[in-house]
Formats: C-alpha cells, structure tokens, sequence
C-alpha cells in the first residue's frame, strides 16, 4: 500500500518549493479540488481538480471528500477517491495541507499518513512574504497567525517530524532532511 506524505506549516515556510522538487511521476502530487476559477495557465486535472460550488457540495453531502474548507469564499478539499488511489496502489504522493486537513487524513487513514511539519522563523516568514509581493498588511496577519499558532508546541505535535527551513539554512539541506525522512518511512524502503 502507498503512503501520503503530508506537508504543512505557516505560509512562506517553503513547502511549495519544497513539493515542487520532491514531486515526480514515481512520487506524485495528489490533486486536489476547488471551487475558485483556474488563473491563468492552470489547467484542470493537473493543479487542480475545478468544480462549481454545486458539484463540490454535492461532493461534500456524498462525504467525497476526506477534507475540505472553506478559503476566500471559495472551497478546497481533498476527494477520497484520490486518496484511496494512492493507498491501493504501490507507490507514495504527497500533498500540502493546512492542520485541519492532516488531523482528518490521520484520523480517517492513520498509518498511511505521515505528516511533516516544515517550519520557519519569524523573520524568514516576514521577509518572504514580502519579496513574493504580499500586501503589508496581509504579510503582518500571517506572521501574527505564524507566531500566536503555526510554531506552536501544539500546532506541531501533530507532525511526525518537524524540519526547519530559516533563511539561515541551506536549502538543499532542508531538501535532504525531507527526502531523507521520506526514504526511511515510505512505502518503498
């Protein structure tokens, strides 16, 4: 059975940068769903999978989805199907979710699911949602939800293991860690 490897942790902490360069055809990314348009370049069944609010709530009713919230007026979820298909098959995926999402995987798909938190400090935080062009003041909410939750004891006990990427460290490094953990708990070791 596949694992799902399971990226989270405050925003600007890298864990995009970090899924782009695990993600491959023989450790794919699991595909998620949502409600707001494709922007530009975006395609359907490749970044996202793009449903009417209609479909998504059907989905929801029907409990298709493992998880799912409700971001800037529009939904995003994770559809049960992509899950499971991971989980029957051989090889792993990974994902990156917010906490609620990784606690309703781990309930729902316990050992299969192994959850890294990839952390940062504040100043990196702060310094990085300013260079990708954030509002001030959108910046200013996120370090603040960063410092009052996001690097809490609390909100990272629930990761199998927790790895920093501050401006400080090298990111190959911080790449390694991931891939390191990954080897030694995949599916395939």
């Amino acid at each position: 059975m596949g694992k799902i490897f399971i990226l989270y942790g405050p925003s600007a902490s890298g864990k995009t940068e970090i899924q782009q360069q695990l993600t491959s055809p023989l450790f794919p990314r699991i595909i998620t769903a949502t409600t707001r348009p494709p922007r530009h370049g975006e395609e359907d069944g490749i970044h996202y999978r793009f449903l009417s609010t209609e479909e998504f709530q059907h989905k929801m009713e029907q409990n298709e989805l493992v998880e799912w919230t409700l971001y800037n007026s529009h939904y995003y979820g994770t559809l049960r199907s992509s899950v499971e298909e991971v989980l029957a098959g051989k090889m792993d995926a990974n994902s990156i979710m917010d906490l609620p999402g990784v606690l309703a995987l781990k309930k729902q798909y316990g050992p299969y699911i192994r959850a890294i938190y990839i952390g940062a400090d504040l100043a990196s935080l702060r310094k990085r949602l300013l260079e990708r062009g954030s509002d001030p003041a959108e910046a200013a909410a996120r370090v603040a939800k960063a410092q009052g939750e996001e690097l809490s004891d609390a909100y990272m006990a629930h990761a199998d293991i927790a790895i920093w990427n501050n401006d400080s460290t090298d990111f190959a490094q911080t790449l390694q860690q991931v891939r390191d953990y990954i080897a030694a708990n995949g599916s395939q070791k």
